[in-house]
């Protein structure tokens, strides 16, 4: 199988391109501005803004399936900046036309953040569930969604919550290893930095998500694609967790003290995050993984042995060069 995968030099894009090589399967990863590498994949820089470079790449490798994971900046930017959501919108129309172009299967990553959070602690979103976001970050991704749903291809949607885990590009010039893992691998990582640097974190005991363990759903993806899965899929983890259980959990897994984690509003927590503190989130947007556990055949990773994964996959990433994970 030929899986091309755009934003590759991200973290859901980097470990989907690299559990898709250990598929043995041919991959291109596509990058934007910073050229990078993942083990087993080739990789190649396009503006996904420019159609006819989008659609050149994608009939110059033929793929049997796109897999579309670019687009993630900060959340604030989707609220301040409209292009930003323009910018994403295009992305999805013109991977999709690439897409066409070669009757390549389509695979589109979503998030949680499609539905509205209004609903009690302990429940879940299911694929039936209707959206309704109620953020601009949100409002982007449904628009995607139902491009693609729109679109003539064969497609696949997955939606993930609170993506957590390890960036396994490389870069090819510039800035080294290490710094691109703890810059480029997610919130989670950046938040633990904080508390490294022995800076207190405010979290709320609310905001429930589903932690997503980068790893397990990439591989996790690469099993529905072989399957020849459609429709739309929740990918988030088996465990719903407020912000400060989640916080407490990076903590502990990667050797902070508790104490830095101190409660918090969530106007406090998204500042501490470097974004709006006005931006709203959804109380509640937990995800019901059920349909995915049907077709693949197992749960998707806990929260507590992905955290412990994770470190594994930092020590292996960065002892190297010198920077133990701990």
């Amino acid at each position: 199988m030929r899986v091309l995968v755009t934003g590759v030099s991200g973290l859901i894009g980097s470990n989907v391109a690299a559990a898709a090589a250990q598929q043995s399967w041919d991959v291109l990863g596509c990058f934007r501005d910073e050229p990078v590498e993942v083990d087993g994949a080739q990789t190649t820089g396009f503006d996904m803004a420019d159609r006819k470079a989008c659609v050149q790449a994608v009939m110059e490798f033929e793929p049997d399936v796109v897999v579309h994971a670019a687009g993630g900046v900060a959340l604030s930017r989707f609220e301040h900046e409209p292009y930003i959501a323009q910018l994403d919108y295009v992305g999805t129309e013109h991977t999709l036309a690439a897409a066409r172009a070669v009757r390549a299967r389509y695979v589109l990553v979503s998030c949680d953040w499609v539905h509205s959070g209004y609903r009690p602690a302990g429940s879940r979103f299911s694929e039936s569930d209707l959206p309704e976001p109620v953020n601009a970050y949100g409002r982007s991704k449904l628009a995607c969604e139902e491009a693609t749903m729109r679109s003539n291809v064969t497609w696949l949607i997955t939606r993930l919550g609170d993506v957590y885990g390890v960036n396994v590009s490389r870069p090819v010039r510039g800035e080294g290893r290490a710094r691109h893992v703890w810059e480029h691998s997610g919130l989670p990582l950046r938040l633990v930095k904080r508390m490294r640097d022995h800076t207190a974190l405010p979290a709320p005991a609310g905001l429930q998500r589903s932690p997503t363990y980068a790893w397990d759903y990439a591989q996790r993806l690469c099993e529905l694609v072989a399957q020849g899965c459609e429709g739309v899929y929740n990918m988030g983890g088996p465990t719903s967790l407020g912000r400060h259980e989640w916080v407490e959990l990076l903590a502990d897994g990667l050797g902070c003290s508790r104490e830095l984690v101190q409660e918090g509003s969530s106007a406090a927590f998204l500042e501490a995050c470097g974004e709006d503190p006005h931006l709203r989130l959804p109380s509640n947007t937990a995800l019901s993984d059920e349909k995915a556990r049907a077709a693949i055949g197992c749960a998707a990773v806990a929260p507590e042995r992905g955290v412990g994964l994770m470190c594994e996959q930092l020590r292996r990433m960065l002892e190297p060069v010198g920077l133990p994970a701990r």
